[in-house]
């Protein structure tokens, strides 16, 4: 089972041959620049992480606007907890929760130390 996701790619950034993000994943409220989102196992936990935009934010904004911006659709694979969990599993997304808890995010905190600076 896939999920449709919305992606919005940069071509400046590709053009330029630049190192800067050019994908960016739309997940509702906010975009992913991590260009590897589709594969994150915290992907469904983004708010504290670092490649997380909110849309509310003038970087988010300005990205909008770009002309240079395409819009695409990518189907990403459900794992099998993900699968669960949009059956309407809830014993299952809480599990994959407390899974998830201990695993290192990209930038190396893990769920726990982003909660933890958040609520100073």
């Amino acid at each position: 089972m896939s999920h449709m996701v919305s992606v919005l790619i940069d071509h400046d950034v590709i053009a330029r041959h630049s190192s800067d993000p050019y994908t960016f994943y739309d997940l509702g409220d906010s975009y992913c620049s991590n260009p590897f989102w589709s594969s994150c196992p915290h992907r469904m936990a983004c708010a504290g992480c670092d490649f997380n935009i909110p849309k509310a934010s003038a970087r988010a904004q300005t990205l909008e606007s770009k002309a240079s911006i395409g819009y695409y659709l990518e189907a990403v694979p459900l794992t099998a907890d993900e699968r669960a969990i949009v059956e309407g599993d809830l014993a299952k997304l809480d599990g994959l929760i407390r899974k998830l808890d201990d695993v290192p995010t990209l930038d190396g905190r893990t769920p726990g130390q982003i909660e933890a600076k958040k609520n100073r």
